[in-house]
């Protein structure tokens, strides 16, 4: 029997028909609305046609292998992350979801309106269908814009009046023009150092922003993306890449006015790539007429390496680092290892490194904890010798303080200083709620983890673990729930979101669901240990300890 009186089996496996306004077509494997086009894989295809064919219907996990795989092998995390493509096509969600719900234990739904292929032609959704999904729409957009109301109170409560007078910035993705996506890494390197380089002025407040990862129905406007967070200014850009030439543009644009305060194409050789970026920040300097100390202009100018090739090695260490695997984290290593094979003075690859040797051990990885242990910590000491003044290298040594030698006085020391050295870096705040909330202070660990959420959002399965953890503790389950959730939404992989979203529903009395958890926990990581766990973590404040250990074993897992 359908589950909602809306829906009617009226999808077809080869016509073109309609979810809400998405139009498919299941021949050419593209969703289309507007002006927007996407197009999916074959299999996350099948599957949306198949849900569409029984809309409002709980269909189960195995019905769904079963029908969208059948005769072939596949992993646990197949319908897992077909359904996250999904979502993210359609600009769903799965915590207030408007396409595909998740119904623990028993599988998912299709709950849009679905509309056949004969209407489909028409491009149009039946009236009351339409009705329905404009006035949900116009619910997510008041909710859109109560939350940066929220951010908005956010960003003056962290910036203070001095700050609220300081003129302020978000640097957008930069496009990667190139033919082979693989250069990606390249631009979002490039994207990633000009943030940092503006982020040294005290005189400019700076945030990262993705547009086209926002969940909104579609990729939000200059002026969208700076009253989200709160900024003025907005910096795009784009990186062509091909073999040693690289054109770099980049465009400061005035939100309030849609004027373009500076513009700039740059068609220049690798070896050059410096050059340009100091070129960047300079032009940002001039046009928002910023006043630089002498102190500034000497740290702006400095870079970590003056090896192009060094530099290259290192992004692409980053790029696979960022994976958070332990085959990733190898070839990270090895990356970071070649860039200080051509630069042993390059600060960031040193800190690059710590963190791998550090994650090896926080995540069992490692054959020798106690080299992985020495390393680490060599690395780390060695990236604030070379650059004192690095807010990265601080947090990086305080994480080693945190999770290899389990010193917490010292890590929440590195935290500050990284903090104080660079208030804009995400990294440093996230760090800080990390090494605040081991130590028992929530409220310190919430506040530091919505602040780097707010410098850095297009990057949030992090600082929303850290702000997860934190309201756990704090008692503020719900609050958890909804952190740990969107978490996993983003990163499905990652073991410690789902530990701590077992023991939130463990407390919160929602065992079923806790131990339907536990056992995705045992499928995806069958070398998992509770003890093993729990004494990797640092935590300084017994009463956390046992709690979660108490909630994990009442989840089922051991």
């Amino acid at each position: 029997m359908n589950e909602n009186p809306h829906q009617t089996e009226a999808a077809s496996p080869s016509r073109p028909f309609l979810i809400a306004d998405w139009r498919v077509e299941p021949d050419t494997g593209r969703l289309t609305r507007d002006d927007q086009s996407i197009k999916l894989e074959p299999k996350v295809m099948e599957l949306l046609v198949y849900l569409a064919q029984r809309p409002g219907r709980v269909l189960s996990r195995e019905e769904l292998e079963g029908a969208i795989w059948a005769g072939t092998v596949v992993g646990y995390d197949a319908l897992t992350n077909a359904i996250i493509k999904l979502r993210k096509a359609l600009g769903d969600g799965s915590r207030k979801p408007r396409f595909i719900e998740t119904v623990p234990k028993k599988g998912y739904r299709l709950i849009a309106p679905v509309v056949g292929p004969d209407d489909a032609s028409s491009s149009s959704v039946p009236e009351p269908a339409i009705w329905r999904w404009h006035f949900s729409r116009a619910v997510i957009w008041a909710s859109v814009v109560l939350a940066g109301v929220a951010i908005g109170w956010l960003a003056f409560d962290y910036f203070g009046s001095r700050m609220a007078r300081i003129p302020s910035i978000a640097v957008l993705s930069f496009a990667n023009l190139g033919d082979d996506p693989k250069l990606a890494y390249f631009s979002d390197g490039v994207r990633e150092d000009i943030i940092t380089d503006l982020s040294k002025l005290s005189g400019l407040r700076v945030m990262a922003h993705n547009p086209a990862s926002s969940s909104l129905d579609k990729p939000p406007t200059h002026k969208g993306a700076a009253d989200t967070l709160g900024t003025r200014y907005v910096l795009e850009g784009s990186v062509r890449r091909s073999g040693d030439d690289i054109r770099i543009t980049a465009k400061l644009i005035d939100t309030r006015t849609g004027s373009h305060l500076w513009a700039e194409g740059y068609n220049r050789r690798m070896r050059d790539l410096f050059v340009v970026q100091d070129d960047i920040t300079r032009n940002i300097v001039a046009a928002l007429t910023l006043t630089l100390t002498e102190e500034e202009k000497e740290y702006v100018a400095r870079r970590d390496t003056r090896s192009v090739e060094a530099y290259d090695l290192f992004l692409q260490g980053q790029a696979r680092y960022a994976r958070n695997l332990r085959e990733e984290n190898l070839a990270a290593r090895d990356y970071f290892s070649r860039a200080l094979a051509r630069d042993g003075n390059f600060t960031r690859a040193h800190g690059a490194l710590a963190l791998t040797h550090t994650d090896d051990l926080r995540n069992g990885w490692s054959h020798d904890p106690s080299a992985s242990a020495d390393a680490a910590l060599r690395h780390a000491e060695r990236a604030v010798a070379l650059d004192a003044r690095s807010a990265q290298a601080h947090w990086i040594l305080g994480y080693v303080h945190l999770f290899v030698r389990k010193d917490l006085s010292a890590a929440l020391k590195m935290g500050e200083r990284a903090v104080t050295l660079d208030p804009n870096s995400a990294n440093a705040h996230g760090f800080l709620g990390m090494s605040s909330v081991y130590l028992g202070d929530t409220r310190t660990a919430i506040r530091h983890a919505e602040r780097a959420l707010l410098l850095d959002p297009e990057n949030p399965a992090r600082y929303r673990t850290v702000l997860g953890l934190a309201h756990y503790f704090a008692g503020r389950y719900d609050q958890a729930l909804a952190a740990l959730e969107q978490t996993l939404e983003q990163d499905p992989e990652r073991l410690l979101p789902q530990l701590y979203l077992a023991a939130t529903l463990s407390q919160m009395g929602r065992q079923d669901d806790a131990r339907w958890l536990a056992d995705i926990v045992r499928t995806k990581h069958p070398d998992y240990k509770l003890q093993v766990w729990v004494d990797s973590q640092p935590f300084a404040n017994l009463p956390q300890r046992r709690k979660i250990v108490d909630d994990l074993r009442r989840a089922g897992l051991s």
